[in-house]
């Protein structure tokens, strides 16, 4: 293995892709710096931390005519999957309200993901650490492909109870769509009894995936009326995937979707627009006002 002291000499090198895996506030001066070397980029979420930078990456891609994707792997996720496919199907009927939560005690958030860090980054804010940041792309992504509607506005509300006094360690958001469904995303690393981590209401059932203290979620139950107006329930076990790692789905689907053999993939406009949400939440707590899709967001 070849080990580079700055990023100019090894981009220098033969390459077809570089995979930036930074913490968040470095993101974009990276990708920006491969890109214009010519290389593909795969960044981490969140694409980056703010909506003008998503856009500055953006057009350094165009510019260069470079693929840049976004490592969104929580749309690999089974429980996602599932909670898609039954909204999709109808079996649950007109859907009503949307929960999704991630609701944990984790000591080893601050620094986890990388082994040997004694820096807990996740817990400063000139890295844009805080659980908007982190969990906050899984969580909006998902949201925005399963509504596949126009945003209208979000409210949201950031707090820093217990791990840090510069980031959040819980935050909740209620983001209206252009329809009647209520969506609410809520996220906390005080949680130390787990909440369901989907609750969805639909005007026929009912479909909940149970919390646990670790993000893993490998059951749901959904209760639901036939067309004879009897009740019925279904446990359902989930396998597979559960969340992208180098073996997962992202990973998986990638060089098919690069050669035109699958279509569906994660767009670096559809991650520009999370990290746009992701300000509007943030903007409404420190407003403590709803805040308009476009109303200078």
């Amino acid at each position: 293995m070849k080990l580079h002291q700055d990023y100019t000499s090894f981009l220098a090198e033969d390459l077809d892709f570089v995979v930036v895996v930074t913490t968040n506030e470095a993101h974009e001066e990276l990708t920006v710096a491969a890109l214009n070397s010519g290389k593909h980029v795969i960044v981490e979420k969140p694409m980056s931390v703010s909506y003008d930078s998503c856009r500055r990456m953006i057009q350094a891609a165009e510019k260069n005519k470079r693929h840049l994707f976004v490592h969104h792997s929580s749309r690999w996720d089974r429980d996602f999957l599932l909670v898609k496919e039954v909204i999709a199907s109808g079996l649950i009927g007109e859907v009503l309200v949307i929960q999704s939560k991630v609701m944990l005690c984790d000591e080893g958030w601050p620094a986890w993901g990388i082994d040997g860090m004694a820096n807990p980054w996740r817990i400063k804010a000139k890295y844009f650490g805080g659980l908007l940041f982190d969990w906050g792309p899984h969580l909006v992504d998902q949201l925005l492909l399963m509504m596949n509607k126009p945003l209208v506005g979000v409210f949201g509300q950031l707090q820093s109870g217990v791990w840090s006094t510069e980031v959040d360690d819980h935050f909740f958001a209620v983001l209206k769509f252009d329809d009647k469904t209520m969506c609410q995303i809520e996220v906390s690393n005080n949680g130390r009894i787990a909440l369901p981590r989907w609750y969805v209401v639909g005007s026929r059932g009912t479909l909940e995936v149970k919390g646990f203290k670790e993000p893993f979620w490998d059951q749901a139950e959904i209760v639901y009326v036939r067309d004879n107006g009897k009740k019925e329930s279904r446990l359902v076990k989930l396998h597979d995937v559960c969340e992208s790692g180098a073996e997962g789905g992202f990973y998986e689907d990638l060089i098919p979707h690069v050669e035109g053999k699958k279509k569906d993939f994660v767009s670096m406009y559809e991650a520009g627009r999370v990290v746009q949400v992701l300000e509007m939440i943030k903007r409404s707590s420190q407003e403590s006002r709803f805040v308009e899709m476009g109303a200078g967001a």
